[in-house]
């Protein structure tokens, strides 16, 4: 059989229901036996005690120093007289001393029964003394002093249960747990009801969440929870709705993204198709112009394919080792050095405000570091105007570098902006096309700042073109 969670949760609401009540049950019965009984005995001692009392106040007609307590056992009416003082019925027997010697049986649940009265020496007076070799681990003795100018002269000892028993008392004790139960049995008839209805209540964001996951995965990604509260599970839900948004969001990139692909696949290779019909056809000759624009096309082609590759391999971030310290300045004056002709030959400038024997340390991947460098010069090389110049700027604080590189005209629109880290994303793309853009190289950028734990943003510069801003951590996080 299946357990759903309302199952397990209704089974495990009423097993600790069940476990309490009989707990409660368990400790309610003995701590109210041991307390009933309790009473009892302390209700008998107050009696003793007042006994004890009176005998004190009169002494005289009970007790002599040369004869003891003869009077009081010579004359059992003295003794039905106390008895009688303090609520008790006492029986008629011939001789006091052994009125509890009887063959018939006596009821143990009777004052008279277990008082005893005993000289200073704990001999027995008035009483049976049978009864103190019948003890056992359920009685206990009690000793009231019977004194004489405030010296000791006997007890009334008192035998005592520890625990409840006779039959009235049992009655009464049975009678309270009959009632107990009762209400246990109500109780627990009310614990199943509210039970199965908080179960049902705290499980139906749980359904909300099922049935929406099943939604979810039918390719509804517009399914919302209609969240309510603000527990975990309402956290959950929120969770949930964040994730449905965030997938729909990935899915129309992916969509996107496959379709600017096939766009930038499909242009080169229409290209060269018609460039290779041509020539088949015997419309064109294969003469050497026509041979470079087919391998000018299978470079772009290549140059889109590389881009892709290295695009794939800064999202996985598997060929990135940060273990290592790294020279970033030594990395920049090496890139800046290998891209300083073919600037020259656009007659672009290349300024560089940092020092350049100054090292400045990070853990990082150099090989990283150098394909990041050299995406950002090459991006500025292809839309940088002849005649500009790009400025390279290198700034270290206490916890990160702040890397800069910017360049002249032309400048970049404010909705560009936002924008220049997506993916095959081009400010004009027959432009970007003719200048062998892919539109990758920034969004490769970003990928490597961010597996360095960095910060990356693009903004206009005051030199009249487009200003990149880097911030790495010097120590990896």
């Amino acid at each position: 059989m299946r357990l759903t969670i309302f199952h397990k949760l209704f089974i495990s609401l009423m097993l600790i229901s069940s476990i309490m009540m009989i707990g409660m049950a368990l400790l309610i019965n003995n701590s109210f036996q041991n307390g009933f009984q309790s009473y009892l005995n302390q209700s008998e001692i107050e009696r003793i005690e007042n006994m004890a009392e009176n005998i004190s106040e009169n002494i005289n007609d009970y007790y002599s120093e040369d004869q003891g307590w003869r009077r009081l056992q010579q004359q059992p009416k003295l003794w039905r007289r106390l008895l009688r003082s303090i609520g008790e019925h006492p029986s008629r027997p011939k001789d006091v001393s052994k009125m509890t010697s009887r063959k018939t049986r006596t009821n143990y649940n009777q004052l008279e029964v277990r008082l005893h009265l005993l000289d200073v020496n704990g001999n027995t007076i008035i009483g049976d003394p049978k009864n103190f070799h019948r003890l056992h681990s359920n009685i206990q003795i009690t000793k009231v002093a019977v004194t004489k100018d405030k010296q000791t002269i006997g007890w009334l000892s008192i035998q005592q249960r520890e625990h409840i028993k006779g039959h009235l008392a049992e009655r009464f004790l049975r009678q309270q747990l009959d009632n107990f139960y009762w209400i246990a049995a109500w109780a627990a008839l009310f614990s199943f009801i509210v039970a199965a209805l908080l179960v049902r209540h705290f499980l139906k964001p749980l359904k909300n969440l099922h049935s929406a996951a099943k939604s979810l995965s039918n390719g509804n990604f517009d399914y919302q929870i209609d969240v309510r509260g603000k527990d975990e599970l309402a956290e959950l839900s929120l969770a949930f709705n964040l994730l449905t948004t965030t997938l729909k969001s990935q899915k129309l990139s992916r969509e996107q993204w496959l379709a600017d692909i096939s766009h930038e696949l499909r242009t080169p290779i229409a290209v060269l198709l018609s460039e290779i019909e041509a020539i088949e056809d015997g419309l064109r000759k294969p003469e050497p112009k026509y041979i470079k624009s087919l391998h000018n096309q299978v470079i772009a082609l290549t140059r889109l394919v590389d881009d892709l590759y290295s695009l794939s391999q800064s999202d996985t971030g598997v060929l990135i080792d940060k273990s290592h310290n790294v020279d970033i300045t030594n990395i920049i004056n090496n890139i800046a050095n290998q891209n300083e002709v073919r600037l020259a030959d656009k007659h672009i400038a290349i300024q560089r405000l940092y020092d350049h024997h100054q090292p400045m340390l990070l853990h990082a991947d150099a090989k990283s570091l150098a394909q990041l460098i050299g995406n950002l010069l090459e991006n500025s090389y292809r839309y940088t105007d002849q005649n500009g110049h790009i400025q390279i700027n290198l700034q270290q604080t206490n916890d990160n570098i702040l890397l800069t590189i910017e360049d002249s005209a032309p400048a970049v629109p404010d909705a560009a902006l936002p924008k220049l880290f997506e993916r095959l994303y081009r400010v004009d793309k027959s432009r970007s096309r003719a200048n062998g853009g892919s539109g990758l190289g920034l969004s490769i950028c970003e990928n490597i700042v961010k597996r360095h734990n960095g910060h990356i943003s693009a903004q206009h510069s005051e030199l009249g073109g487009l200003k990149i801003a880097i911030s790495l951590p010097i120590k990896d996080n």
